[in-house]
C-alpha cells in the first residue's frame, strides 16, 4: 500500500510538471487502493502543487453525510485555492465494504438531494458552518442518462465514464442530452488506457475487474484513441486513467501519452487526466 501511495503521489506531481490540466482523485473502499477519501487527498496535493486543478472523481455522496462533506470541501479548498474541482458521483460502494457501510446508504432520490444539500451549505452556510468563499468547479460524473440529466438540472459540468460502458454512440447521445439541458456546461469523457510497447504486458495489465479498458496498446495508439474520442464525442476534455501495473510503466506512459496528444492536436491537449491508476472501478453510476 505504501508503494501504491508513493506512486500515486509521484504521478500527481508529474502530471503538473508535464502539463496536464486536472488531476482527478477517486473514492474506493477496498484493500490495496490509495484513495478512500479524495477530499482529504485533494488538500494534500493542493498544498504540493501550484497550477494543476485538483478534483474528486468521485465523492460518493450516497454513503457520505452532506454537511460533513461540505466541511471537507472547505478544508480542501483552503489548500487548493480556486483550483478545486468537486466531482460528485451517484454510485454505490461495492465489494466487501458494501455490507459494512450499508447503514450509510441512501436511495437514488436521497442521493440527489444530498448533492443539492452540499451545494447549498457551500453557498449559504449554516449556523455552524461558514459559506465557502473560494471559487470551485462543480462536476457530476456518471455513465447513464440520470447523472447527465441531474448535471444539466443543477448547472454542473458533466463527465461520462466510458470505462463502464464502451458504447461511444451511447456516450455521445448522453452528452448531447446534457448539452441540451445546460449549453454552457463543460463536458469530459473518462477513458481507461494501458500504454506499453509490449503487447503481452499491455493486454495483461488491461484485465481489470469492473473496468473496461478502452485502449491497450502503444502510447501512440492510446494517444490516437484520446484524439478520436474528442472528435467523436465533441467533449471538451478527456480524462485518462492509465492502468499499467508497473510504477515505471505508469509514469512513462503518462508523459508519453500527453506529449503525443499534444503533437496530434498541434498544441496543448484537451486532456484532463490522469486519474489514479489503482482505483477506477467498482461503482455503479
Amino acid at each position: 500500500m505504501r508503494a501504491k501511495r508513493e506512486t500515486a503521489f509521484e504521478a500527481a506531481l508529474l502530471a503538473e510538471q508535464v502539463g496536464y490540466q486536472r488531476l482527478w482523485l477517486p473514492e474506493h473502499h477496498s484493500t490495496g487502493v490509495p484513495s478512500p477519501n479524495p477530499l482529504l487527498l485533494a488538500g494534500v496535493l493542493g498544498s504540493h502543487t501550484t497550477r494543476i486543478r485538483i478534483g474528486t472523481a468521485v465523492t460518493l455522496i450516497r454513503v457520505r453525510d452532506p454537511h460533513l462533506t461540505a466541511e471537507d470541501v472547505a478544508s480542501a479548498a483552503f489548500f487548493c485555492g480556486d483550483r478545486l474541482d468537486v466531482g460528485f458521483g451517484r454510485g454505490d460502494v461495492a465489494g466487501s465494504a458494501a455490507d459494512a457501510l450499508a447503514y450509510l446508504r441512501k436511495g437514488g432520490d436521497a442521493t440527489d438531494e444530498a448533492i443539492r444539500t452540499v451545494v447549498s451549505v457551500l453557498d449559504d452556510g449554516r449556523d455552524w458552518i461558514d459559506p465557502l468563499d473560494t471559487p470551485y468547479e462543480r462536476w457530476l460524473h456518471g455513465a447513464g442518462t440520470r447523472s447527465a440529466e441531474l448535471a444539466g438540472e443543477m448547472g454542473f459540468n458533466y463527465c461520462h465514464a466510458l470505462f463502464f460502458n464502451v458504447d461511444v454512440d451511447a456516450c455521445t447521445r448522453t452528452l448531447n442530452s446534457y448539452r441540451a439541458a445546460f449549453p454552457n456546461g463543460r463536458t469530459a469523457v473518462a477513458a481507461a488506457l494501458v500504454a506499453n510497447d509490449d503487447p503481452v504486458i499491455a493486454r495483461t495489465d488491461s484485465i481489470r475487474a469492473g473496468i473496461k479498458v478502452n485502449c491497450a496498446g502503444t502510447a501512440e495508439q492510446c494517444a490516437a484513441a484520446v484524439c478520436k474520442l474528442l472528435e467523436l464525442t465533441g467533449a471538451d476534455e478527456v480524462v485518462i486513467t492509465e492502468m499499467s501495473r508497473s510504477a515505471d510503466d505508469h509514469l512513462r506512459a503518462l508523459k508519453e501519452i500527453f506529449g503525443l496528444v499534444a503533437e496530434r492536436l498541434g498544441g496543448r491537449p484537451r486532456s484532463a487526466g490522469p486519474a489514479d491508476r489503482a482505483a477506477t472501478g467498482g461503482e455503479e453510476r
